[in-house]
């Protein structure tokens, strides 16, 4: 069975250019706006779509893994 990918899309918000707004959708074309409410589930899920790239391409030694968490 072949996992589904998802569109991840952070942009600055227009009128105060200091928020960011997160869209996540199936494609492009059908991105929606996160809520307040989804934004946490949805940073976790691009995490973790960030870490299983990364595993599947796996750096060269020595190298640190990427994180969109520069804290972890």
């Amino acid at each position: 069975m072949k996992k589904t990918s998802r569109v991840y899309v952070l942009t600055v918000h227009p009128s105060s250019r200091s928020a960011l707004r997160l869209w996540t959708g199936m494609s492009l074309h059908a991105l929606r706006h996160c809520s307040s409410k989804q934004i946490s589930q949805t940073l976790a899920e691009m995490q973790h779509s960030v870490d299983e790239l990364y595993t599947r391409t796996k750096s060269p030694a020595g190298s640190e893994s990427y994180s969109l968490n520069r804290s972890r």
